[in-house]
């Protein structure tokens, strides 16, 4: 099924994942370098195969990784009243329809939640539909991110993303 533009969002993923893809050629997805050990590739809604826009389907598109990038950023923002925050602070989590990492990318979600933490936006994203949300003055929403996390790795859950906790620091992600 042909791509449409609407049906890209930005979809973070891990290195490891990113090098079981094809480098180079037509079925090579595009990927862009990002934060601590994640890369940023395009996703197609599920409704299309949920598979990652490789360079054929640019070319088919015809864009420019730089239209596709502010394409895909602009879906993502205009589905973000579908995002369901669970659980009370210091630790909540987050729900996009298994698509939760893509959240990372919108500078909206992050703005709206700053208020509702201590400190610092810090959060896990073990894997790909997996968001939990704390800030960096609570140790006990630390500690138990961090755990669940671990679990989640150690349960070898699939699309798993980063066991790195990620921090906020002025628009821009951190390793914490």
């Amino acid at each position: 099924m042909q791509p449409t533009l609407s049906a890209i969002i930005p979809m973070p993923m891990s290195r490891d994942a990113a090098e079981q893809h094809p480098a180079v050629g037509p079925d090579a997805p595009l990927l862009e370098e990002w934060y601590a050990d994640l890369v940023v590739g395009f996703l197609l809604l599920p409704q299309f195969g949920d598979r990652l826009i490789t360079t054929g389907d640019l070319e088919a598109l015809d864009m420019r990784p730089r239209s596709l990038r502010r394409t895909a950023a602009e879906n993502l923002e205009k589905q973000l009243d579908r995002v369901d925050v669970h659980g009370l602070p210091p630790v909540f989590t987050l729900s996009f329809d298994g698509l939760e990492a893509a959240l990372l990318t919108s500078d909206e979600v992050w703005s709206s939640l700053e208020a509702q933490v201590e400190g610092e936006i810090v959060v896990g994203v073990p894997a790909r539909d997996v968001m939990f949300v704390t800030g960096s003055k609570s140790q006990a929403g630390l500690e138990k991110i961090h755990r669940a996390c671990e679990r989640i790795f150690f349960a070898g859950h699939e699309n798993l993303l980063s066991r790195h906790l990620l921090v906020r620091r002025q628009g821009i992600w951190h390793t914490f």
